[in-house]
Order: C-alpha cells, then sequence, then structure tokens
C-alpha cells in the first residue's frame, strides 16, 4: 500500500506539473497529423491507454483536426517550446548503438528532453522492447522528459501502434515513475569522458573511448557535475583548454597514449611528469609484479594494435608505478607500456599506451583499467563490476558523493549470470538492497560489507533487459 499510495502522490504532481514539463509526450506530427481520420484514430486508440502519455506535441495544437482529442480528455502541448532534444534515439537493430546514443545525450548538460525517434515507422522498424529499454537509458543518463516520435509516415493502423507499443510503454511506465521519484536530486556518477569547449561529443572523437569502455562496466558518466575522476583521448585533448587541461590534471585522469603524445605537444610533459613516442606494434604487453596486477603478474596480451595507437611511456617521476611493460618478440622487456604517476600535489595519472582504450579488452586488461581507475579516483568509484560482464552501469550520486542507485543493462543478446558490484558511498550497516525489473516484483540481495565498501550479487539480468539497484526502506 505504501509503494501504491508514493506512485498515486507521484502521478498526482506530475498531472499537476504536466503544463510545465509532461514526463512522457507523442509527437504528432508527419502524414499522421494532416489526416482528420487518423487523427480520429488516434484518440480511439489512445483511449486504451490513458495514462501512457501526460500530453500530445504537436506543430499547431489548435487545428481543428485535434479537437477530438481535447474532447477525449488528452492535454496538447506546442511542440518545439519544450519538446527538444539535440540527439535522436534511433531504431533498434544495432542494439549497441543504443548506448552510444545514450552517452551522446548525457554529454549535452542541457538535454533533459530525450526524443525517442521510431526509425522506420512500421512493422519492420522499433521493437516495443528496444522503445523501452532506450526509454530507460536516458532517464538513467538525466532525462527528464520523453518525447516519442513513433507516428511519422503512419504507414501502419492506429491500433496497431497502440498495440504494439503503447501497451508496452503503460506497462513500463511505473518503473520510469518509481527510478525518477527515487532518483531526485542526483546525476550520473562515475568516470568523465572530458569535451573541452573546442570541441564536441562525437563517438568516433571524443566519445570513442567512453563508448568502448562503457559495455565492460566501466561507469561512465559524460558531462556530469560530480564525477570522480576524468578519462581522456586525443581528440578530447585537442577540444581542451589550457584552463581545462590544467582543471583536469589536477584531478585525477585516465589517458591513453594518444592523449599523453597530444598533452606532451601542448607543453604538458612536465605537468604530468610524463611522456609518450609513438613505437612499432609488434610486441606484447607483460603485467608487472605491481600490487595492483594481483593474481595477473606476467600476464601478456597482444591485441590488434596499429603503429598509430602504440606508444611507448617514459615517466619521469621515480615513483612511478609501472604496471605494463612492452615485450619483443624474442622474450626481452622494452619500454612502458601502462603507468600510474602521482605529483607532489596528489593529482594522479593512469596511462596506457597499447592500443589505448578500445572494446577489445581481456578480463584481466578490463581489471586493471578499473582499479586503475579507481586508483586515481582515490577509491571513490561508486561502482566497481567485480565480475567479469558485458554490463552498462550508470550509478547515481548525490553532491555530497553518496550512491543512490546502480542502474545495470545486460549489453548482450544472451543472459547475463549474476554478477558482484562493489558499491561505494552507501548509508553504513546497510544490510539489504532491491534489485528493480520492469513488471516483476523487486528482487531482496543480501549486502555483504568489506571495510566501507558494500558487495552485492544481482541476479541474473535476461538479454539486453535493464534493472535497477536501491537501498530498501
Amino acid at each position: 500500500m505504501r509503494r501504491t499510495w508514493c506512485a498515486c502522490c507521484l502521478l498526482a504532481v506530475l498531472t499537476a506539473g504536466a503544463a510545465e514539463q509532461p514526463f512522457m509526450i507523442l509527437r504528432l506530427d508527419g502524414s499522421a497529423a494532416s489526416r482528420a481520420e487518423s487523427v480520429t484514430q488516434l484518440s480511439e486508440a489512445l483511449k486504451r491507454y490513458p495514462t501512457c502519455f501526460d500530453a500530445i506535441g504537436c506543430e499547431a495544437p489548435d487545428q481543428p483536426e485535434f479537437a477530438v482529442l481535447r474532447t477525449n480528455g488528452f492535454t496538447l502541448v506546442k511542440t518545439g517550446a519544450r519538446d527538444t532534444s539535440p540527439f535522436l534515439f534511433s531504431d533498434d537493430h544495432a542494439p549497441r548503438g543504443m548506448i552510444g546514443r545514450a552517452l551522446l545525450f548525457a554529454a549535452d548538460p542541457s538535454g533533459t528532453v530525450a526524443t525517442i525517434n521510431g526509425g522506420r515507422h512500421c512493422a519492420s522498424g522499433k521493437t516495443a522492447r528496444g522503445l523501452c529499454l532506450e526509454s530507460m537509458l536516458a532517464l538513467a543518463y538525466g532525462a527528464k522528459t520523453l518525447s516519442y516520435d513513433l507516428l511519422g509516415s503512419a504507414h501502419e493502423p492506429m491500433t496497431w501502434y497502440a498495440g504494439t507499443y503503447l501497451s508496452e510503454l503503460t506497462r513500463w511506465r511505473p518503473f520510469y515513475l518509481d527510478y525518477v521519484r527515487y532518483n531526485e536530486g542526483t546525476k550520473p556518477g562515475g568516470i568523465l569522458p572530458f569535451v573541452g569547449k573546442g570541441g564536441k561529443p562525437e563517438l568516433s572523437g571524443t566519445l570513442r573511448a567512453a563508448d568502448a569502455l562503457a559495455p565492460s562496466g566501466l561507469p561512465m558518466c559524460p558531462a556530469s557535475p560530480w564525477p570522480v575522476c576524468y578519462l581522456l583521448n586525443a581528440e578530447a585533448v585537442d577540444s581542451m583548454t589550457a584552463v581545462e587541461i590544467q582543471r583536469v590534471l589536477s584531478g585525477g585522469v585516465l589517458l591513453d597514449g594518444g592523449a599523453v603524445a597530444h598533452l606532451q605537444a601542448k607543453g604538458y610533459g612536465a605537468a604530468m611528469q610524463l611522456t609518450a613516442q609513438a613505437r612499432e606494434a609488434d610486441v606484447k604487453e607483460l603485467f608487472t609484479d605491481d600490487e595492483l596486477n594481483l593474481n595477473r603478474v606476467n600476464y601478456a596480451w597482444q591485441p590488434h594494435a596499429s603503429k598509430e595507437e602504440t606508444y611507448a611511456l617514459f615517466p619521469s617521476n621515480e615513483a612511478a608505478r609501472v604496471i605494463g611493460r612492452y615485450q619483443r618478440a624474442d622474450g626481452t622487456a622494452a619500454e612502458a607500456a601502462s603507468v600510474l604517476t602521482e605529483s607532489p600535489t596528489g593529482s594522479r595519472i593512469a596511462a596506457f599506451g597499447f592500443a589505448g582504450f578500445t572494446p577489445e579488452i581481456s578480463a584481466a586488461r578490463r581489471r586493471q583499467l578499473l582499479l586503475a581507475g579507481d586508483w586515481i579516483a582515490q577509491n571513490r568509484l561508486p561502482v566497481i563490476v567485480e565480475t567479469v560482464s558485458q554490463v552498462l552501469v550508470v550509478p547515481r550520486v548525490t553532491m555530497a558523493g553518496d550512491l543512490r542507485s546502480v542502474a545495470a543493462l545486460n549489453a548482450t543478446i544472451d543472459a547475463q549470470q549474476p554478477i558482484t558490484l562493489r558499491l561505494r558511498g552507501c548509508q553504513e550497516g546497510l544490510e539489504r538492497m532491491e534489485w528493480i525489473t520492469p513488471e516483476e516484483k523487486p528482487v531482496t540481495v543480501a549486502v555483504r560489507w568489506e571495510n566501507k565498501d558494500a558487495l552485492v550479487v544481482l541476479p541474473a539480468i535476461g538479454p539486453w533487459q535493464i534493472g535497477w539497484l536501491r537501498a530498501t526502506d
């Protein structure tokens, strides 16, 4: 009853504020908006799912054909005034593309409205499940309004759109509302892939590293005001001003070899106490006996890499830790490949010169990247995916660094077996948490404590399924 009461209160608040910012909008434009019979059919279809949308968005709300919608109790708002977003979530034939689109959306700090575009507006286009997953990803990365561009050319009957999309969205809507209510006042937390004022978010450029690493469990939070560390590749460095570079280098930052080289070219080699030089890629990388490589010492890996993305690293700080060293074909050791270094002022750098940040990472390299990220963040990563898995995690944190929730997406088309999460910023002494998935009862999971870290085991996650973790009341 408590949850029902809370949901009712939230619905009342959203309804009262719908004129200011509706939560879910259905866009009515294109040929569907120009045919009176389509509008009438839509109105009848919406009657079957009256709680799905808070408003109907259109370019000309006062046109006579739309009177039937108002007569049937639907609120009309003018698109363009509130319903705007620079990034669209397109069709879901390449599911990993959803993650990239979500990162692009998150990278725009003014993006509070996510436009969910139907791609092909017919039976061969977007699936209902893809639509719902995209919606939840948008909310996880900060959307406050979901705008659905589903009707397009209206190739299918309105009953088809209602039965395919609206029916599923109606079932997921309580899941969305619960998530939004619980995470009020929070932002995505973790590692911020920096985009300077001189650049723009691009999956093939400034966000290339984030797009590559996010599906392996590294928590990325583009444009978040409360990150615990930064991530830079060469394109990101080129987009930054001198003030931005100083800001990033004064905190903790993950760099690939290209980023080190570009910073060096800008005159920051001494500030980093690190330089880079391109080298041939005819080598392996051998993990050293540094404590970060516990149980992985002498592990060797050789990703597909070109000379353009292979750099030898040269730390000038005597206290620098070499966690990976190049190994020639004859077995002899060569230059440093991966380095941890700390400045006298306490800023930390983790640099990776071999192949940079790409989707091709072994389990050992994934673990090394996570631990290095946690080291530069001084053990403040809000979530660490302990289990080797292909899962996107989006922690939501407060300004004080408290962890409110963690959304998790199985980024594969196979079931993800139970995974262990290490959480920071949880209320001390917490004994239980709840794993929430759409249309199912919450699953209670036990919390185990290691010093100040909380460890939980998520249940198996279905193919391309999403859920979120929260503390129990």
